[in-house]
């Protein structure tokens, strides 16, 4: 991705940037994206939508 994108981390519980992020298809045939925290390395996840 050009742009950093954000996410919700759990561990740091605040919006940070997603770094290593990439586009995935879930098995409900939704969207999202997989990444890692840029701060503490958790993974996070964030949901786009239904896949068009």
């Amino acid at each position: 991705m050009a742009a950093a994108e954000k996410g919700y981390c759990v561990k740091c519980k605040a919006k940070r940037d997603m770094g290593e992020a990439k586009q995935v298809t879930m098995k409900n045939k939704r969207l999202a994206l997989k990444g890692k925290c840029t701060k503490c390395g958790t993974g996070m996840y964030k949901i786009l939508g239904n896949k068009k």
